[in-house]
């Protein structure tokens, strides 16, 4: 087993430019974690619309959460993201390299990294060492 850490934290420029290549649309969908019922909701939702129109336009969706990658993993095996609704893959970075490039470069600068008592989440699981990721 290996402790190499994935593209979307070691260098998330070229791992969106990666993503990027040959696919028209790329949709990342941020969520606060698995044990969110709100999340699992409208990640559902979204999904189910993915699947049944955006998927065949060329979309390729990712759920992003801070909670970490054993939270992404538990939301998608408990959810059915990929399995069910369409999601490329849910993945997971506590330590939010992807969210800080996003906010440095100018691509989503609203995005937002609290602390989950500032961001007044309640039945949090897990630490969250580096906060929470909000739009």
């Amino acid at each position: 087993m290996t402790d190499e850490k994935p593209l979307y934290i070691t260098n998330p420029e070229k791992w969106l430019n990666d993503l990027t290549q040959g696919t028209d649309f790329v949709g990342i969908v941020f969520f606060e974690g698995s044990w969110s019922k709100y999340d699992k909701h409208y990640l559902q939702k979204l999904g189910k619309y993915n699947k049944d129109k955006m998927q065949a336009e060329g979309l390729k969706l990712i759920a992003w959460t801070s909670e970490g990658a054993e939270g992404a993993k538990k939301a998608d095996e408990l959810w059915g993201l990929t399995k069910d609704y369409g999601y490329a893959e849910v993945i997971g970075d506590e330590s939010n390299a992807l969210a800080t490039y996003l906010i440095d470069d100018c691509i989503l600068e609203h995005l937002t990294t609290k602390t989950p008592e500032e961001a007044k989440v309640q039945n949090v699981v897990g630490t969250y060492p580096n906060g929470i990721v909000q739009p």
